[in-house]
């Protein structure tokens, strides 16, 4: 339903206005519908209910990577890159120093039923692959109709891939449509990966989107490894607490606007009123740099593109 409430209103702002954009949003409109044509054709979908033990509510999902060699095969990948020993202890340590009792519940979860030597630093590892410096991560867009409402995408282009049970597979074969359920009702959905616990991908039904987006400074890896041992937060872990708490818009940006991450980074951000829509350029450390983009939000008067 998700999805095609997405593609009914990327279709609404395609027929628009016409705007000098018009080219740009055409080509963004057909790539929509390839993307939904495949996302509900190809994506599996699974239910993780927060009122089950945190050590299960994973399980169904976790026994659907196993079963298909996902965790067998990234679990004994070594054609990425991977860091340092010493760097990898720091990063462990960090991480697992911001799980809280629930969180620590679903590791064990992946752990229990993971197998093929999966461990704890791997999972860990997972978390936080984006604060440990891996590639440029997708693309996003937060546009308005006339009438102030907000249409929210992105895409998932980056491909990495991994030899599972001797055929080559990407992303786009491991992603996964999880919805989160909260005393049996739907309360959120996430589009995810393995082994991940947080959210980069995520809709609050009647309430927010949240995406997040690459932001390189230089020499990441170094300044996000002093950051996260200084008390920097992994932004997916982060934004699922805040997501599962928080109903609405405002607030949630607010909360994510201050927080202490360990990477700089994009968030995009929608809510469900007329022309609820924010770009958070986002540094590490609890400050925004006075050389980096302020809040902005999406209004009637503001048509600059970001």
């Amino acid at each position: 339903q998700a999805h095609s409430h997405f593609l009914a209103q990327a279709a609404a702002a395609h027929t628009a206005a016409p705007s000098e954009n018009e080219p740009v949003l055409a080509l963004m409109f057909l790539i929509s519908l390839v993307l939904f044509a495949w996302s509900a054709a190809g994506v599996p979908q699974f239910n993780v209910d927060l009122d089950v033990d945190p050590e299960e509510r994973w399980k169904e999902v976790i026994l659907y990577y196993k079963d298909m060699g996902a965790i067998e095969g990234l679990t004994l990948d070594e054609a990425h890159p991977q860091p340092a020993p010493d760097v990898a202890k720091v990063w462990t340590e960090s991480v697992q120093s911001q799980l809280d009792e629930d969180f620590e519940g679903e590791l064990r979860g992946w752990l229990k039923y993971g197998g093929f030597n999966l461990t704890r630093e791997k999972v860990i590892q997972n978390i936080a692959m984006y604060e440990m410096n891996y590639p440029n991560y997708c693309s996003g867009i937060v546009a308005a109709m006339p009438n102030g409402t907000v249409v929210h995408g992105r895409n998932m282009d980056y491909l990495l891939f991994v030899e599972v049970k001797g055929k080559m597979m990407g992303w786009p074969d491991l992603t996964v449509d999880v919805t989160f359920l909260r005393d049996g009702q739907p309360l959120m959905t996430s589009v995810t990966w393995p082994m991940q616990l947080g959210i980069h991908t995520a809709m609050r039904f009647d309430g927010w989107t949240f995406e997040q987006n690459t932001r390189r400074l230089g020499n990441d890896l170094e300044l996000n490894t002093a950051a996260v041992q200084q008390g920097g937060q992994v932004f997916t872990l982060l934004a699922r607490r805040v997501m599962e708490r928080v109903p609405d818009f405002e607030t949630a940006v607010k909360e994510l606007w201050s927080a202490n991450l360990a990477a700089p980074q994009y968030f995009i951000m929608t809510g469900a009123g007329p022309f609820e829509g924010a770009v958070l350029s986002m540094d590490r450390g609890g400050v925004h740099e006075t050389s980096s983009p302020p809040l902005m939000r999406l209004n009637e008067e503001n048509n600059t593109w970001h």
